[in-house]
């Protein structure tokens, strides 16, 4: 029931989520670079990133993350944001092992997803910091 849930979350997100109108009706990307691969997939990781957080918080078991996310370092990005490609992929490895640590262990489950967290808001500190504020919102508090 989850994943018809989380795929059905994802083809709204990727067809209604491009674009958003002004205060004139008109339309406007929601990015104003232009919608590449990799911003699409940030979003999608962004998604199912909000997506765990609930289900931790909830006690639930955990939605197996979209495949997609796998090509994080081969999704084209928007021209001009990624300054050296071997730094990105050295994130996005990080960022990657990080999920995994996420569905290999029941052990300080919350810390582990902030450190998911962690690789992101390290990234974009570095690459686009445009999306940090909602990043950061995706902590969960540890008690």
């Amino acid at each position: 029931m989850n994943r018809i849930v989380f795929a059905l979350c994802m083809v709204l997100l990727i067809s209604c989520g491009t674009k958003k109108a002004d205060n004139k009706g008109e339309e406007k990307k929601l990015n104003p670079n232009g919608d590449s691969e990799l911003a699409v997939l940030m979003r999608t990781m962004h998604e199912h990133a909000k997506l765990l957080k609930e289900e931790i918080l909830a006690g639930k078991s955990l939605t197996t993350y979209p495949e997609e996310i796998k090509t994080i370092n081969t999704a084209e990005p928007t021209p001009g944001m990624i300054a050296n490609k071997e730094v990105f992929d050295g994130f996005a490895g990080l960022y990657l092992s990080k999920l995994d640590s996420i569905y290999l262990t029941d052990v300080n489950i919350k810390l582990q997803y902030n450190h998911m967290v962690n690789s992101c808001v390290d990234c974009h500190q570095v690459h686009c910091q445009g999306p940090l504020p909602a990043i950061r919102k995706l902590y969960i508090p540890i008690n």
